[in-house]
């Protein structure tokens, strides 16, 4: 996932860095121009259609050998989602989810999700909430050198369950030039190219488990694993210090490129069970992390449409015994419309008291 991405980083600067402004077409009047940057639609209505998939990653790496790594992920489902946005009030709701492919070779993943996010010219929020049960073990000829990927089912483990809750609070540096709401949800249109340093503060808080009270550590890896890093259990938090940049590159009013990265240094606390069901507690560690976002698309006078993947990721600190590295990837190809502007003028009396 971090190759592709940083791939799909180059390569789009490389394209849009000499893409320049053309003439405006006559058609640009809907919205209010904010500045010679940003167009604002904050009386329109948008309806956004989504397919979003998300997925969890963790790696368990040996004490003894560092070069030998666990991978779980789960065999996470593709949703489509509805969305409604008008000036404060955004509404999503899940439309239809739809089943892998390869069920049968990597099992069955249950998700439960929550997102919430303020994204105001200055200061940005994002949270979100997320429950994943059944991972299958991506590596499998790590503890298991016949295994055939052509005739043989994946290591399933329905019995593993990942608790992730997330909240980030960033500070823009140059909201007059750069609108975050344009890049992300389309409720702005950058117009011209520009971005901004940001900064700011995150917190994160993963509980990973085995509901049987099995290790995760496969029997024929027992060898690299001493029993007090049998894992059965491990909890993490993070509180992240973030410094990075934000830009977009926009080509003839319309098409734009946002790329993010958010490097951070994060004080971690934790603990783990092991298959002694001895808990060892570590406090205070310093560990990295890293926020990236990929986000290309069109930002129509009524149509907008794009693809953009996010990824979130956290390495364990090496002075814990049990390392488990963490990472969070998000991808999300999304169609909208955005409707005339509203008279609110004519509107109830109520609704613009509470803003609408």
């Amino acid at each position: 996932m971090k190759s592709t991405l940083l791939v799909l980083f180059f390569c789009g600067a490389g394209c849009f860095s000499f893409a320049g402004n053309e003439s405006k077409k006559d058609s640009l009047k809907a919205g209010s121009q904010d500045s010679l940057f940003i167009r604002r639609f904050r009386n329109h209505p948008h309806v956004t259609f989504e397919f979003a998939r998300r997925s969890d990653r963790f790696d368990l790496q040996s004490p003894i050998n560092d070069t030998l790594v666990i991978r779980y992920e789960p065999n996470t489902k593709v949703n489509v989602v509805g969305t409604l946005d008008y000036r404060w009030l955004s509404v999503s709701i899940g439309l239809l989810s739809l089943h892998p492919i390869d069920g049968k070779k990597k099992g069955n993943s249950s998700q439960f999700s929550l997102r919430a996010s303020f994204n105001g010219r200055r200061i940005w929020n994002s949270n979100f909430l997320q429950v994943t049960q059944g991972f299958y073990q991506v590596n499998p000829k790590v503890s298991d050198p016949t295994w055939n990927s052509a005739t043989d089912a994946y290591p399933l483990r329905p019995d593993m369950t990942s608790f992730t809750l997330f909240s980030n609070l960033l500070f823009c540096f140059k909201p007059e030039r750069f609108s975050y709401r344009a890049a992300l949800w389309q409720l702005e249109r950058q117009e011209r190219s520009a971005g901004s340093f940001i900064a700011g503060l995150s917190y994160r808080l993963s509980i990973l488990a085995s509901d049987t009270s099995q290790t995760l550590i496969p029997v024929s890896l027992y060898s690299q694993f001493a029993p007090e890093f049998r894992t059965v259990a491990i909890q993490q938090s993070n509180l992240t210090f973030h410094g990075g940049y934000i830009h977009s590159f926009v080509n003839k009013y319309h098409w734009f490129l946002t790329l993010y990265f958010l490097p951070g240094i994060s004080v971690e606390n934790g603990f783990y069970l092991p298959e002694d069901l001895l808990i060892r507690n570590y406090r205070s560690k310093i560990s990295l992390a890293s926020e990236f976002r990929f986000i290309v698309g069109y930002n129509g006078d009524n149509w907008y449409s794009g693809l953009s993947a996010h990824s979130l990721s956290f390495t364990a600190s090496r002075q814990v015994g049990m390392l488990v590295d963490n990472s969070f990837n998000y991808i999300r190809l999304f169609v909208g419309y955005r409707f005339k502007e509203v008279d609110r003028s004519k509107g109830s009396k109520l609704l613009r008291r509470i803003g609408l």
